[in-house]
């Protein structure tokens, strides 16, 4: 039985998720900024017949993320009849195999597919925290809108439909954060965090203006928010598609932990 979650069901969704952080680091970072009573995140739970919770699924604005501890309790077609009910949902994501089990149910059709790997950094793994240097520094919410114009600039950013206001209101809520470098008093590279829990935090937005590329410009924005993210006990988590990233990424001590698939209606 499928029913939305409320905040009674706090201790139970979150330990549920808990014991997979880092692959649930949105769920848990959404509930914990948001809560259950949001108009941007929305929870629902699977019960089977004892009660138990066989699988959860969360809504983040438009973006619909499943899981379940066991990937075989999670029922694709009864997922499906959540998604056709809600003229909302643009996106389904998630760990590939849940994902891809509830798409032939969405009743859309899917018009992007994408899979990235999706790593972690282990807390206690050495970080190199003299690449970082001084010149790095950490983003004020106000100065928001200066990062998004810098990504705008950044053809891998074409399309992207991220607001000022979006990450000002994340930074407020303490669950995103922005390390980032300028020249010439403009951004030139950047990276952020979103979803950070008390646990972990996604990297995203790692960009460099094409004038300033190949300088280690990233490197040094990235050394800096691990090292960050370490000294508070929180484990650096990130997407990539690229081989070539990757291998720098693991350079720096991060590991792959499995796939992850964004679906776009």
């Amino acid at each position: 039985m499928i029913r939305r979650l409320t905040e009674k069901d706090r201790e139970t969704v979150l330990a549920y998720a808990g014991k997979r952080s880092a692959e649930n680091l949105f769920i848990i970072g959404d509930i914990g900024a948001f809560g259950f009573n949001s108009d941007v995140v929305t929870v629902w739970g699977d019960f089977d017949q004892n009660g138990a919770l066989a699988s959860i699924m969360l809504r983040y604005r438009e973006n619909y993320i499943p899981y379940a501890e066991d990937p075989e309790r999670l029922d694709g077609e009864a997922w499906g009849r959540i998604l056709r009910q809600d003229s909302r949902m643009n996106m389904v994501s998630g760990i590939e195999e849940y994902a891809a089990g509830i798409l032939p149910f969405a009743g859309r059709s899917v018009k992007s597919r994408k899979v990235c790997y999706y790593a972690r950094h282990p807390l206690g793994r050495p970080v190199n925290r003299e690449l970082s240097g001084m010149e790095v520094k950490m983003l004020f919410p106000e100065e928001a809108d200066r990062i998004i114009a810098l990504r705008r600039e950044i053809a891998e950013f074409t399309g992207t439909d991220e607001r000022p206001e979006v990450l000002r209101e994340n930074m407020e809520k303490g669950i995103s954060r922005t390390f980032y470098i300028e020249k010439n008093d403009e951004p030139v590279s950047a990276v952020s965090t979103t979803a950070e829990t008390g646990q972990a935090a996604m990297i995203i937005g790692a960009c460099t203006r094409k004038d300033w590329e190949h300088r280690g410009l990233a490197t040094k924005c990235l050394t800096k928010l691990i090292g960050v993210l370490q000294a508070e006990h929180k484990e650096p988590c990130l997407f990539y598609t690229n081989p070539a990233a990757g291998r720098i990424y693991k350079k720096l001590g991060f590991i792959d932990i499995g796939k992850w698939m964004m679906a776009g209606f």
